[in-house]
């Protein structure tokens, strides 16, 4: 069935705002969360690594200069940090593991670029003919939607290029053309059938 114009410039609109743009807005802040908690786990890791060898190259010097009991006591607790730091920093280790803030960041990023691209295939005003509005808004959907539903497998194994959403556009203009010349095969049979059907009653 045809739709008007209107009809499909409704459709975009809706699905435009609060599909795609909404998707866009999560990826991009999911982008950045994940980013700023590889970041911050990035620098404790960091620290604690550092604080590790400092405790350590500390105690080795002091213990090796002075010599008294209050020096002892510290250069027991510089000992006892540089013990303790790894282990804290291991735990830091465990979190980044477990939650890989950097491979979702990377997941994330991807869905953002192959939405973009979805987005760059929606209709334009500048398209005249309804069909082919109405193929490149079927396009422009079914892209944005495999973007979403590829993101949701989380590891980005199945994530499509923009290669992918090309050929699909493709396939909908040619499905298109199809419908339109078998409208104006019908146009013409039916204009055939009329032109017969007067002529027998004449």
């Amino acid at each position: 069935m045809m739709r008007s114009r209107e009809d499909l410039k409704a459709r975009y609109r809706i699905f435009d705002k609060f599909a795609v743009k909404d998707q866009k807005n999560y990826y991009r802040r999911t982008v950045a969360e994940n980013r700023r908690s590889a970041v911050q786990v990035n620098q404790l890791r960091a620290t604690f690594a550092l604080l590790s060898g400092l405790s350590a190259a500390l105690a080795g010097l002091l213990s090796q200069i002075w010599d008294g009991s209050s020096v002892g006591a510290f250069v027991q607790f510089l000992a006892v940090m540089a013990v303790v730091m790894p282990a804290v920093g291991a735990i830091f280790n465990t979190l980044a593991d477990l939650y890989q803030w950097d491979k979702l960041t990377s997941i994330y990023d991807s869905a953002l670029e192959n939405m973009e691209a979805a987005d760059a295939l929606s209709p334009s005003d500048k398209i005249t003919e309804n069909d082919l509005y109405e193929a490149r808004l079927h396009a422009f959907a079914e892209g944005a939607l495999m973007v979403m539903n590829d993101e949701t497998a989380q590891w980005g194994q199945s994530i499509r290029t923009p290669d992918q959403i090309e050929a699909f556009v493709t396939r909908q203009a040619e499905r298109a053309s199809r419908l339109r010349d078998d409208l104006d095969r019908t146009d013409d049979s039916d204009r055939a059938d009329d032109s017969d059907g007067d002529g027998g009653t004449s």
